[in-house]
């Protein structure tokens, strides 16, 4: 090879050995040109070339400028030729072209015009700036990504603009023809389309299903990697999925994934081409950055519409409160207040009425104080009256409360409540109960005067001698009916008693209470023999109640003697838990005449139902009292199926003290 390039050397007048050699072990490519023909050129420039040195050599400069793109072969042959006829002087360009293997290399040649010997040369040196031009392409493109992303950013227009201009800069930048963006919908798992460039929106699907396996943007999502195809001709048509591309006449395709900052794919971004790209690490470097990103915007624009939907909702929820809602920051100053009390806030012909010109200089300290107080030691209620706008007397139930933000200064939230008819009513209705409980005590008082007056008559006149016996059982029911008035005036108050309020529990011994229910029910009928079973002792079972629970078992056991027939009463009283250990339950069992299915629904119903008793209210009143203690109570036939052969009544009463 050295022998080649000596003998060109000579015939065209270099013939300085030392010349050469020093070219030869230069570091960097050397070409030398006379008239348009390469006189030397040396390994370095070759190799860089990926030429034959042998074929270089006398070879016509077109040779060499034949693996530069066309571009770069017209520019490289004009400035040759400018040199070699002393037009310019010198010349420094950089050439991009691929090599044998496809590899793609840029070369830096500085070439100057030179006079030997009255003959004009060129001498071009060559470097490889590869990876220096791919640096700067890489910064460059970085920065064509951050100005996209930074104009995105900014941007206060709606997503679906911000994703066009996106989507355009990166169609732009990398010279493709189209593309689209779409996001996912995460509640029924679809890619909506959201922006399209070069392609009619009517012939592009508007929603496609995550799991669709024939569309490349499901398949994109669903793995979370990028789709690269650079020359679709090598690509396998056969698949369903490349139709649509093969339809449109697509070349090269990039799909790529928006992840967001918990891994979770927010949409897929698409852009192809016509014809054929080289799709290198740069490419993928600037779609990398673009996507990361604007996956950052999309999650922040999320938040914000979320934050904004929010803020709507509040706002919404407040306007529509029936009292004044505000919110002040930690120096007691108004920062917001809802449409009531902007309404009641306004004063005709003033634009804006300031909290001292509503409350007054000494109540706005007051205020403050009262905001500190808030600050420091918490939520305060309050019951409070104003005038509305018509003047009239209302009254509001206030809350005031601190409200803390991590890192930042507390704040002061506050709303109220009209409770004026409220108000009113509860007045109402102390008054009535008042009444009515001034006229219960009343008619008790008074009217249990007249029954003694009545019933100490009636005990003198059958006790007396000489009345006919028809007289004396005249007398017998007469008594008996003014003891049922007397029971029953006696129940109406304690069901008045039992109605006032919240009632007070306590510890009870259910034993107990029981034996004091029978004896009391044997004093009421001293005439009759009653014998009551029972499987109960003192200190065996406890629950909460209070002194109404006598009453359960005294009306419970009178019933039972009443509905006997014979003189000799047999009542059977049996208390266990149940499986749970809820409930204590206890059967009260008689052998009286029963009831009927329709009697039992009756004679349990409440106060409010409108249905003949037929009972009085002594059973009404049981069931009154087992509901306030949370228990219930049933009616079974003792003998199930037979309701003649007496009754089983059940009570549940909740367990443990």
């Amino acid at each position: 090879m050295g022998e080649d390039k000596s003998e060109a050397n000579e015939e065209n007048g270099l013939d300085c050995e030392m010349l050469q050699a020093f070219f030869d072990a230069a570091p960097q490519g050397v070409l030398i040109i006379h008239e348009g023909e390469i006189v030397y050129i040396n390994d370095v420039f070759c190799k860089t070339m990926g030429i034959n040195p042998k074929l270089a050599v006398n070879q016509r400069i077109d040779m060499l400028a034949d693996v530069l793109s066309p571009d770069a072969r017209e520019n490289a042959m004009v400035t040759f030729r400018n040199l070699a006829i002393g037009k310019q002087s010198f010349d420094k360009n950089r050439y991009r072209f691929t090599n044998q293997l496809g590899e793609t290399h840029v070369i830096e040649i500085t070439a100057n015009s030179v006079e030997i010997a009255d003959k004009t040369y060129v001498i071009a040196y060559g470097d490889d700036v590869t990876s220096d031009e791919e640096t700067r392409e890489n910064a460059a493109r970085e920065r064509k990504a951050y100005g996209i992303i930074a104009e995105a950013a900014l941007s206060t227009e709606n997503t679906k603009q911000v994703c066009d201009k996106v989507l355009s800069g990166l169609i732009e930048n990398l010279g493709y023809d189209l593309g689209t963006i779409r996001l996912v919908n995460q509640e029924d798992q679809t890619l909506q389309l959201i922006s399209v460039i070069g392609l009619d929106e009517e012939s592009v699907d508007s929603s496609v299903a995550v799991s669709d396996p024939n569309v490349l943007s499901a398949r994109t999502a669903r793995t979370k990697q990028p789709l690269f195809i650079q020359d679709f001709s090598k690509v396998s048509k056969d698949l369903e999925r490349m139709a649509k591309p093969t339809k449109l006449g697509l070349n090269s395709l990039i799909f790529w994934p928006i992840i967001g900052s918990d891994d979770s794919i927010l949409g897929v971004i698409n852009v192809a081409s016509h014809t054929t790209k080289t799709i290198g690490q740069i490419d993928r470097g600037f779609f990398a950055t673009v996507a990361g990103m604007f996956s950052t915007i999309l999650e922040r624009r999320k938040t914000e519409e979320q934050l904004k939907e929010s803020q709507d909702q509040f706002i919404a929820f407040t306007d529509n409160m029936p009292g004044p809602v505000f919110i002040k920051d930690h120096q007691s100053q108004v920062i917001f207040t809802n449409r009531f009390m902007r309404m009641a806030d306004s004063v005709p012909g003033m634009k804006e009425k300031s909290l001292r010109d509503i409350f007054g200089e000494k109540r706005m300290k007051e205020l403050e104080i009262e905001d500190q107080k808030i600050l420091a030691r918490g939520p305060i209620d309050r019951i409070k009256e104003s005038r509305d706008m018509e003047g009239k007397i209302r009254t509001y139930r206030s809350h005031k409360f601190p409200i803390f933000r991590e890192g930042k200064p507390p704040l002061i939230g506050g709303f109220s409540t009209d409770i004026t008819e409220q108000v009113e009513a509860e007045k109402q209705h102390e008054e009535a109960r008042a009444r009515a409980e001034f006229f219960n005590d009343l008619m008790a008082h008074d009217i249990n005067n007249m029954h003694q007056g009545i019933m100490a008559s009636l005990e003198l006149i059958i006790e007396g001698e000489g009345l006919p016996e028809n007289l004396k059982d005249l007398a017998g029911n007469a008594l008996m009916q003014v003891n049922r008035s007397v029971s029953l005036i006696a129940n109406v108050k304690k069901f008045s008693m039992i109605n006032q309020g919240d009632i007070q529990l306590e510890k009870t011994d259910v034993a107990e209470t029981l034996f004091v229910s029978i004896e009391t029910v044997k004093q009421s009928f001293p005439s009759r023999k009653i014998s009551v079973r029972m499987n109960i002792g003192k200190g065996k079972y406890c629950i909460m109640a209070n002194e109404f629970l006598q009453d359960v078992f005294y009306n419970l056991l009178h019933n039972a003697v009443k509905v006997t027939p014979t003189e000799d009463v047999e009542i059977e009283v049996k208390a266990s838990l149940d499986q749970e250990g809820e409930f204590l339950r206890m059967d009260f069992v008689d052998w009286g005449t029963g009831m009927d299915d329709k009697m039992k629904k009756t004679v349990l119903t409440s106060l409010g139902e409108r249905v003949q008793r037929i009972s009085g209210v002594g059973l009404t009143l049981v069931k009154q009292i087992v509901d306030q203690y949370g228990g219930k109570i049933s009616i079974e036939d003792r003998v199930p199926g037979d309701h003649t052969k007496g009754a089983r009544f059940v009570i549940l009463l909740p367990y443990g003290c």
